[in-house]
C-alpha cells in the first residue's frame, strides 16, 4: 500500500520553492540601477532692496527718566510707556511697589518718588561705589468688559550709582 503525500505538504513545497526563487531574482546584484534620485535643494532667488529703502533707525524716546538725589529717587514715566500711543493707567505701574505719587494728566506723566531704601530697592555694593536699584514694572489689568490683555507685562530696571 502506497501512501500518497498530502496535498496541503505538496502545496507547502510548492510556495517555498516559490519563494526561494523570487528571494533569488531580488538579491542579484547589479541588474537593476534604481532611477530614483533625492530632489534637488531649492534655489530661492535674492530679491533686491527697493532704490530708496534705508533701514529705520531706533529712536530715542525718553519715556523714563531718572533723578537720583542724596537720600531719594524720582522716577518720571510718561503714561504713553510702549509708544503705542495709548496711555497707561496709573493703577498699572508701580516702583517696586509703590504707586505714582503724582499724575500730570496734562502732560501724560507718572512721577514715583521714593527714599533710597524704599519701595522694593535692592542695595548692591562694589569696590568703588554703590549701587541702589529698583523696579519698575508694568503690569496692564484685564477689562471687565472683556478677557483680553492688549498689551505684555514689562519692567525697567531702575539703577542710582554713588561712589564709595
Amino acid at each position: 500500500m502506497e501512501i500518497e503525500p498530502e496535498p496541503e505538504r505538496e502545496h507547502s513545497r510548492e510556495s517555498v520553492q516559490h519563494a526561494d526563487s523570487l528571494q533569488a531574482e531580488q538579491i542579484q546584484p547589479g541588474e537593476q540601477t534604481l532611477s530614483w534620485r533625492f530632489p534637488k535643494d531649492p534655489v530661492e532667488t535674492v530679491r533686491k532692496a527697493p532704490v530708496n529703502f534705508s533701514p529705520r533707525q531706533p529712536v530715542n524716546t525718553n519715556r523714563v527718566a531718572v533723578r537720583c538725589g542724596e537720600s531719594r529717587v524720582q522716577v518720571e514715566v510718561s503714561q504713553d510707556l510702549l509708544g503705542r500711543g495709548r496711555l497707561i493707567k496709573p493703577e498699572e505701574i508701580t516702583l517696586g511697589g509703590c504707586s505714582a505719587t503724582e499724575v500730570d494728566n496734562l502732560a501724560h506723566v507718572l512721577a514715583f518718588e521714593s527714599e533710597l531704601h524704599g519701595c522694593g530697592s535692592t542695595l548692591v555694593m562694589r569696590e568703588n561705589s554703590f549701587i541702589y536699584a529698583f523696579a519698575l514694572v508694568y503690569n496692564p489689568k484685564v477689562s471687565s468688559r472683556s478677557p483680553i490683555v492688549r498689551s505684555q507685562s514689562a519692567v525697567i530696571g531702575v539703577e542710582c550709582h554713588y561712589p564709595r
